[in-house]
């Protein structure tokens, strides 16, 4: 209170108690300023009574928040001296004030983090900064705790000498978190699957993990600017809120899609996506698992291939033990009936009809062996038990000696055997799979050419690859058939112009050897204007 609002007051007072009008002698001017003085010093030490309160209240209140703020204060000296601490201080390295009070601060620091509170200290008696640093204190010898300290230079107010104003935090809790968040988001990051979040609402990616970047080609920062359907365009935003919507509304909901990937480098990969909403606190997010089955699907889809091939395979098998045990049974029946037969009348037979009947007995011998060779053959190939010994040879000498042999048979028809081969051509193939291959090819066509008609053998160099054809003028053979020709379960035998007859599993046993000797065969045919039989080998570098 001002000095003349106090003298106002007692003049007020004094005022009251004189009788109004009366004038006053000096004696009485001077009893009434001494009246007036005591009444301002009464007036003054009440006022300063009450400012007292109020200091010592608000003193108790500092002093209430100092002690039990949720942080610890400290006030250290130079040397690091512990000058003044809260009890929030106490309690954090749980010690009793008048046990901390005095004692050096770096004591209660872990060895870990001593250094860093040195320099820590320096930086702050140096200038007027503030300086944060986590620190690891000691509460005892079997327990740690992190804090956060907060440090700013202070002078005491007598002697002006340095010190330090600390403020401590307890993060202890925060680095539990913070430690297995960085245990979780390893285990994510190590993971070989792609895993991204990606927000409720908007759809944008709001955080991948490391797999994600390696497996796609993009980094974090760039993932999170873009959405679903940047990787994976089928997949619009509309698609993606639909199948929220409809599938993964609830919390107990997921769904499973099989989709593609488009990398950074364009290449398209086949995922399979596990998707599942989850609420972190108040926000809810979509996880997506994306794992690359691009070789899984590879497999599914060759045993899918597999197992089509084996069906074929099995229905094949079927057929070709119903083709066997049909042509088994033919000449042996004829083997059976015509032996029976001259057991039975051999005393009734003239001889000309037993010559006939063994005529016949021997004919169905050789349709026999012939049966059992291709089978055997046949056998032998899908067993792989027939050698393959590639070589280089000249082709044109091979078949000089080969046409000597056909060339009898092509006789008993009157057709004219041509070779007309090159005769510098090396192959490199399996000289007797090659030998055989055209023995077939070219029986097959003497067996259906009319009397009177051609074959002719040619081979000519193709780049890298030799072309052998054998072509005729015989009758020719329709679309439907040529289908049958080389597949065991439509396997076909027809007789030939003069009533040959054949067992069905020549040309199959020919485009084998071709396959194994790494060429393929192709049929060029009208009925009535003959057929071209036409396969390719490896050509040699071999030089004469």
């Amino acid at each position: 209170m001002s000095q003349n609002r106090l003298r106002k007051e007692a003049e007020k007072l004094i005022k009251s108690q004189n009788t109004a009008g009366t004038s006053a002698t000096n004696p009485e001017k001077a009893l009434h300023e001494l009246q007036v003085y005591q009444i301002e010093l009464e007036l003054q030490n009440d006022e300063l009574k009450r400012s007292a309160d109020e200091l010592e209240k608000s003193h108790k209140r500092f002093t209430d928040l100092f002690e039990h703020a949720p942080v610890g204060y400290f006030l250290l000296a130079e040397d690091h001296t512990i000058i003044n601490v809260n009890l929030s201080g106490c309690i954090m390295l749980d010690k009793p004030k008048e046990k901390v009070t005095g004692s050096p601060f770096h004591q209660y620091i872990c060895a870990d983090s001593q250094d860093k509170f040195y320099f820590l200290s320096q930086k702050v008696l140096h200038t007027d900064n503030i300086f944060t640093e986590e620190i690891k204190i000691r509460k005892d010898a079997s327990t740690n705790i992190y804090t956060q300290l907060q440090c700013i230079r202070d002078f005491d107010v007598l002697s002006g000498a340095r010190r330090i104003r600390l403020v401590m935090f307890d993060i202890s809790e925060r680095k539990s978190i913070e430690k297995k968040l960085k245990r979780f988001r390893a285990a994510l990051d190590s993971s070989a699957d792609s895993i991204f979040l990606i927000d409720y609402e908007t759809a944008f990616f709001i955080d991948v993990n490391d797999a994600a970047c390696r497996n796609i080609g993009f980094t974090r920062e760039e993932f999170l600017k873009m959405m679903p359907e940047d990787i994976n365009p089928e997949y619009t935003t509309e698609n993606i809120l639909k199948i929220r919507d409809e599938k993964l509304n609830n919390s107990d909901q997921s769904a499973t899609l099989e989709m593609q990937y488009v990398k950074r480098t364009g290449t398209l990969i086949d995922v399979e996506v596990f998707l599942k909403t989850v609420t972190i606190d108040d926000e809810k997010l979509i996880v997506a698992i994306a794992r690359d089955i691009t070789e899984r699907k590879k497999s599914r889809d060759q045993l899918a291939a597999y197992a089509r091939e084996l069906e074929d395979v099995n229905k094949g098998k079927d057929k070709f033990l119903s083709i066997i045990s049909h042509d088994l049974r033919g000449p042996f029946l004829g083997l059976k009936g015509y032996t029976q037969m001259l057991i039975e009348e051999y005393d009734l037979l003239e001889k000309e009809e037993i010559l006939d009947y063994l005529g016949k007995v021997h004919d169905s011998s050789k349709d026999l062996y012939t049966l059992v060779d291709n089978l055997l053959k046949w056998s032998r190939l899908e067993l792989g038990k027939i050698p393959y010994e590639p070589m280089p040879f000249n082709i044109y000498d091979e078949m000089e000696s080969l046409m000597k042999l056909l060339t009898g048979i092509a006789g008993k028809k009157d057709i004219k055997l041509e070779n007309k081969m090159d005769k510098d051509i090396y192959p490199f193939a399996d000289r007797l799979m090659l030998i055989s291959v055209i023995q077939n090819l070219v029986g097959n066509a003497i067996k259906f050419t009319r009397k009177g008609g051609y074959v002719k053998i040619s081979a000519k160099v193709k780049g890298d690859k030799i072309e052998i054809k054998v072509a005729d003028n015989g009758v020719g053979i329709t679309s439907d058939l040529k289908e049958k020709l080389f597949t065991l379960d439509k396997g076909h035998t027809s007789r030939g112009t003069a009533g040959e007859k054949g067992t069905g599993f020549g040309l199959i046993i020919a485009k084998e050897m071709i396959r194994k000797m790494g060429g393929d065969i192709h049929i060029d045919s009208e009925p009535g204007k003959g057929s071209t039989f036409s396969f390719t080998l490896q050509k040699s570098d071999f030089k004469p």
